[in-house]
């Protein structure tokens, strides 16, 4: 007898990479006119909403009013799941650009629509490089109108309780002025475990947490933020 999850996931994985190839020829090209990443912004959504559906999850979304949709934020999300990103992406209204390691980049098409899309790499190899990486995102911040999303914790977690936090994505609220948005995403762990390619049913709930102001913060508080 065919395991139902099994199938479900060969159905997921066969949509992901025809959504990939669908929706990064757009991108690509409005890319290069979309200063502010808006139209990109919303293709993205579409994709995630699109993998998210063919996977047949259900999802409610709690704490939007706690966020305006043209402020800039920096969200900071718990990791159990690669399910965590496209539900970050679907659930935020906001116009959002994601930090990513400067790899994925050399991945064909995949690469050439994160940086169209204004995707920020980061190098966390080489300590110098990786301070550049975060110079970087801040000017890029300081001079634009969209938000970003950060897994503090580094990796996805396969316990449930959340790994410590790294320090990179507090110094870079703090020196952006950015204020932090947390945002807890629970049951994406019991659909698709990390290290799991089988998707199992059941549903997710998105919290969207109070804003905390970094405005007035140095440096010296990032211990105090995390």
């Amino acid at each position: 007898k065919k395991n139902p999850n099994s199938m479900r996931s060969i159905w997921v994985i066969l949509t992901i990479v025809i959504s990939v190839g669908i929706i990064s020829i757009p991108i690509l090209f409005l890319g290069c006119f979309d200063k502010n990443k808006v139209l990109t912004g919303k293709l993205t959504r579409l994709w995630a909403r699109w993998i998210i559906w063919s996977a047949g999850i259900h999802y409610e979304i709690i704490g939007l009013g706690n966020i305006q949709k043209y402020k800039q934020y920096i969200f900071m999300c718990n990791h159990e799941s690669a399910l965590d990103i496209l539900f970050s992406i679907a659930c935020l209204p906001c116009n959002i650009v994601f930090l990513a390691k400067k790899e994925l980049f050399r991945i064909p098409v995949f690469g050439w629509a994160m940086l169209a899309a204004g995707t920020i790499k980061i190098d966390r190899k080489n300590p110098e490089r990786a301070k550049k990486s975060v110079d970087n995102a801040v000017e890029t911040f300081k001079g634009s109108t969209f938000s970003t999303i950060i897994y503090p914790e580094g990796t996805r977690s396969d316990t449930g309780e959340l790994l410590p936090f790294k320090k990179g994505g507090f110094i870079l609220a703090i020196r952006s002025k950015l204020p932090i948005v947390p945002v807890t995403i629970l049951g994406a762990g019991n659909i698709l475990p990390k290290g799991s390619f089988v998707f199992n049913k059941g549903s997710i709930k998105v919290m969207i947490s109070d804003p905390i102001e970094t405005l007035n913060m140095t440096i010296e508080d990032k211990e105090k933020l995390i």
